[in-house]
């Protein structure tokens, strides 16, 4: 019987001929020495259903863990985020800015001394404070004479200056706009923001007609108008060291349209718009803060502007739009309100830098805060700008709040047609049809600070003749018709609780690295497959290439032999 000859791992006979069965048996020994798990125990089994069966375990571990592999790419592709709170300590931290305004806009004082030449908006607010004073006198005569009326009954005093005149060119009040807009539902639009005037309360529409009143005058004549930084401030200290002079480079000014002059210290700016150097805290505590002691001043309060009484205050960093409506605190009179500050920073990602966040913080011209301010960029003042902008596009106007208003059209608060349209707009802001959010990503680098606050009577019974009497001696005097001097006066103090600071870092928590490691554990844990296992592969397919090539190269040299032997013939 003859014996075959010994085949070798690159499918030839120990004596040099080829293998019949050459690419077969490489499999098969392949299958024998890999080491990946199951096809050993396929090509070893004696049985047909012993093979069957391990084949249908190896495809069906194969497939999970493409599967789970699949997964795992697409947890990658998504690039999720994590974050990261670190507290760090700090020797000296950067100081705030502060920014404080009167609840009232304008002083009654101011407008007595206006002359008959000045402007009607200063007649309309007389008029109709006089009229609210008068009634409210009444009242007293009749409580008084035990004559007195039902509170509820007694009419809120109205205005009658308000005409056609004051609403926007575009806004016509005629019969045609009218029926058109009995068909307007209320309903379809955002009836939290702008309601049908027809169902506000007659105090609100009035408070808001005054507002637009005084959006159309120029801010400069306001500023006069409003509480000055003088008969306001009645101490100022910071870190022990007074801080009363407004011609000083700490303090800048702006006007609000709800609350008239506010007053910012420490906003980077002077008032002239130059660079001012930051102050810096280099201890927590009261003592090495901002103490400010202020004058309310109601008896210069407009009634019908102003119900509450106190100061707004509102806390951002240096070169920031100050919102002190939307973000401040309130202080009342006759406590002292001690602001407990920690910084803190937020870091954001941009994973697919897609503009999620802003890496560069700069100065944008298009942006009214910016344009009527020079404030650098921030998400609030950026949506504002983009809603007045939009505003101005679809209803050719803007609302009184907005800076440049009375530049552009102010929408008359009064016209159902106008009300109809800034509804409308508004529903597309908050539905974020307008790409105001995707156009107005945040910084990538936020500084922002939480506030903590407390209070105390101020000043105390028994120091209010003592204070009262300090005043006088730097020759200022507290004004009160009635009652107790506590109605006009509040402290203010502002310092850091600890020199702290709090980052909040987003990070990628799914980098390359981890997606490798999960894809070999998903490999061990179903094929046992490892790196030197798709070298073992490699090898293989190798292999099958040499072999491959050594057989068609036999064949082409068959083919030719017998070409060669009829030539010789």
């Amino acid at each position: 019987m003859e014996m075959q000859g010994t085949v070798n791992r690159d499918g030839t006979e120990e004596d040099g001929t080829e293998s019949n069965t050459t690419s077969l048996f490489l499999i098969k020994d392949f299958c024998d020495y890999t080491s990946a798990h199951g096809l050993g125990r396929i090509m070893a089994a004696t049985h047909w259903t012993r093979t069957v069966l391990w084949t249908l375990l190896f495809i069906g571990a194969v497939t999970i863990m493409t599967l789970q592999v699949h997964t795992l790419f697409q947890k990658y592709q998504r690039r999720p985020l994590t974050t990261l709170v670190t507290v760090e300590t700090s020797t000296s931290l950067p100081f705030p800015a502060v920014t404080f305004c009167n609840f009232n806009a304008i002083k009654n004082g101011s407008l007595q001394a206006k002359t008959e030449a000045d402007l009607d908006l200063f007649e309309q607010l007389l008029r109709n404070e006089r009229v609210a004073e008068n009634a409210n006198g009444n009242r007293r005569k009749r409580r008084a004479d035990g004559d007195d009326p039902d509170p509820v009954s007694t009419p809120v005093p109205t205005l009658t200056s308000f005409s056609d005149d004051d609403s926007t060119d575009d806004s016509n009040d005629n019969e045609e706009d009218e029926d058109e807009d009995d068909d307007f539902s209320w309903d379809d639009a955002d009836s939290e923001e702008f309601q049908d005037p027809s169902k506000k309360d007659p105090s609100f529409l009035k408070s808001e007609q005054m507002a637009v009143l005084m959006a159309r005058e120029d801010a400069k004549v306001l500023r006069t108008l409003g509480h000055q930084f003088e008969d306001m401030v009645l101490s100022c200290t910071y870190r022990g060291v007074s801080c009363r002079n407004f011609t000083s480079v700490f303090w800048k000014s702006f006007w609000h349209y709800k609350y008239g002059n506010c007053y910012v210290f420490n906003g980077g700016k002077t008032s002239s718009g130059s660079n001012a150097p930051i102050l810096k805290s280099n201890k927590p505590g009261p003592s090495h803060g901002l103490n400010l002691e202020l004058n309310v001043e109601q008896e210069e309060y407009i009634g019908i502007l102003t119900p509450e009484a106190g100061i707004r205050m509102d806390i951002s960093t240096q070169g920031e739009m100050s919102f002190p409506l939307e973000r401040g605190v309130s202080l009342a009179p006759g406590f002292a309100t001690m602001i407990g500050l920690r910084k803190e920073v937020i870091k954001r990602e941009d994973p697919f830098e897609s503009g999620r966040c802003l890496k560069t913080v700069s100065k944008d011209k298009s942006n009214l805060y910016t344009k009527h301010f020079g404030v650098v960029y921030s998400t609030t003042a950026c949506k504002e700008s983009c809603l007045a902008y939009n505003q101005l596009e679809k209803c050719r106007c803007m609302e009184y709040r907005f800076p440049g208003s009375s530049e552009q059209g102010i929408c008359n608060v009064i016209d159902k047609r106008t009300i109809k349209c800034l509804s409308h707009v508004q529903k597309m802001f908050k539905e974020n049809k307008l790409n105001c959010t995707d156009s107005c990503p945040p910084p990538c680098r936020e500084e922002g600070f939480k506030m903590s606050s407390s209070f105390a009577i101020w000043p105390s019974e028994k120091y209010e003749s003592i204070y009262t009497a300090s005043l006088e001696k730097k020759n200022m005097f507290l004004y009160t018709k009635h009652g107790s001097h506590r109605k006009n006066v509040c402290k203010l103090q502002v310092f850091y609780e600890e020199l702290n600071l709090e980052v909040i870092t987003e990070q990628r928590s799914y980098e390359i690295e981890d997606f490798v490691s999960d894809i070999g554990g998903q490999l061990g844990l179903w094929i046992g497959f490892s790196v030197l296992t798709a070298a073992e592969f490699v090898e293989l397919f190798m292999l099958l290439v040499h072999v491959a090539v050594k057989t068609c190269k036999a064949r082409k040299t068959q083919n030719k032999t017998p070409e060669t032997n009829q030539i010789s013939a």
